[in-house]
């Protein structure tokens, strides 16, 4: 989401620190929708300010490392799979 997208949603200007905020939560934060969370994120701000999202990025935080630790793990299955499927002489 851009930020002239987030402030047409909420008809605030918002400064570009506190963007950056917003859309590190509105990434990460780990019950965000896919499909609803833009709108999400707005009436969060809307209702409930700053304060609110800013309490929210130590949890996207964690979501973000458990991603890198997921994507990490991935990648060490997959070449371990390719491996394996070059020691029994498969095509990969």
């Amino acid at each position: 989401m851009m930020k002239n997208e987030f402030e047409d949603l909420v008809q605030h200007s918002v400064s570009d620190e506190e963007y950056s905020t917003i859309e590190y939560v509105y990434t990460w934060y780990p019950t965000i929708s896919e499909i609803k969370g833009k709108e999400q994120i707005a009436k969060l701000y809307t209702d409930f300010g700053m304060p609110l999202i800013e309490d929210m990025v130590e949890r996207a935080g964690k979501m973000e490392k458990l991603d890198g630790d997921l994507r990490r793990a991935q990648a060490q299955l997959t070449a371990i799979q390719d491996r394996i499927k070059m020691l029994r002489g498969e095509d990969s």
